[in-house]
């Protein structure tokens, strides 16, 4: 028979995981998602960048990816960062090599609960925000 001492450090252990997962779950949905649309019949390849303002420059970064689109496609990503408010850098290379656009963006969360940025990819090569 096991003893006392026992039965309670698995308890405690089993409390503790399912805590752990409870929290995971809560943290995933106060994250930003990103999405970008291509309205266009070439493929694009956009890099973007969030970077948090009230960080020194080293541990400014946040998150930072490269999406590549396929004409009249979307490619999304859940959960970059963690909601806030960030400067938002991004380019973007038709068929991966010409530069049709670079600039930034302000993201600031609306508090709705489903933070996404959207970006669409216009004839243009141009990024546009939703």
């Amino acid at each position: 028979m096991p003893s006392r001492r026992a039965v309670l450090g698995a308890v405690g252990v089993a409390a503790v995981g399912s805590l752990g997962g409870c929290s995971r779950l809560s943290s995933d949905a106060e994250r930003v998602g990103l999405t970008v649309f291509n309205q266009t019949d070439a493929t694009y390849t956009v890099e973007i960048g969030f970077f948090d303002d009230d960080a020194p420059e080293p541990a400014a970064r946040a998150y930072e990816s490269a999406l590549d689109v396929g004409p009249g496609g979307e490619a999304a990503r859940d959960a970059v960062a963690e909601v806030g408010r960030y400067l938002v850098r991004y380019r973007a290379y038709e068929d991966g090599s010409r530069l049709t656009d670079q600039g930034n963006v302000h993201f600031v969360p609306d508090g709705d609960g489903s933070e996404r940025l959207t970006f669409d990819v216009r004839e243009s090569g141009v990024l546009t925000t939703r």
